[in-house]
């Protein structure tokens, strides 16, 4: 079938397989050991794109949830959107949004995402306790920043080279309500955007609209 990636090039032709338990993805591995493993599909490049490639989004369940701590266990085919749907009736959200709600748990963790609040939270790994690998010789394999570090952090960020995302764990965090309080700042250039953004540092979510087509002391405002 034709794939490609959010930036709409490359088009390549890709063999597609779409496993829902840890068995058949194994089988797909053994037998095809030249894959990546692909969620929403939302990577700028071609990072998610192969001539074969193992789509997770059939392994798309929550395995656990702590009330008390927001801990979560899921597979790393949930979606950013289903847990947002699922959770932020019951006061709790993601610990770090990027720009789309339509990326997987897995690609988060491939990506180390990060959202409007990385100068308070950080990225995705932060905020992550464990992950889940199945490794090109058909081990499972659970590593933390703790125990066997070098591959988790290897892992996050490692745009799946370090093995196929099987499952995660993390913290979401409390909120009071869906609605948020906020401050708009108009800037007449670029320099008073940075000053802003220095000056706020305290916002837990800032994010700002930059005009580059204004010129000369308006440049950026």
């Amino acid at each position: 079938m034709k794939v490609t990636n959010w930036g709409n090039y490359p088009v390549i032709d890709a063999s597609v397989h779409t496993p829902s338990s840890l068995e058949e993805l194994r089988g797909i591995v053994s037998s095809s050991p030249e894959v990546i493993a692909r969620g929403m599909g939302r990577c700028y490049g071609d990072s998610a794109l192969n001539s074969t490639i193992i789509s997770t989004l059939r392994l798309d369940h929550v395995l656990a949830f702590d009330e008390q701590s927001g801990t979560i266990t899921c597979e790393a085919g949930v979606r950013f959107s289903d847990l947002l749907e699922a959770f932020v009736p019951r006061g709790w959200f993601l610990p770090v949004t990027p720009g789309t709600k339509f990326i997987t748990v897995g690609g988060a963790i491939a990506s180390d995402v990060h959202g409007k609040n990385h100068h308070v939270a950080g990225s995705f790994s932060r905020h992550l306790l464990s992950v889940t690998l199945l490794t090109g010789d058909g081990s499972v394999v659970r590593c933390t920043p703790d125990e066997q570090s070098d591959l988790f952090w290897a892992t996050c960020g490692g745009m799946g080279l370090t093995g196929i995302i099987i499952e995660a764990t993390f913290r979401l965090i409390r909120i009071e309500t869906a609605y948020i309080r906020q401050r708009v700042i108009k800037m007449r250039n670029i320099d008073e955007a940075f000053d802003a953004f220095e000056a706020n540092q305290h916002w837990t979510y800032s994010v700002a609209w930059i005009d580059c087509l204004s010129k000369g002391a308006s440049l950026g405002r």
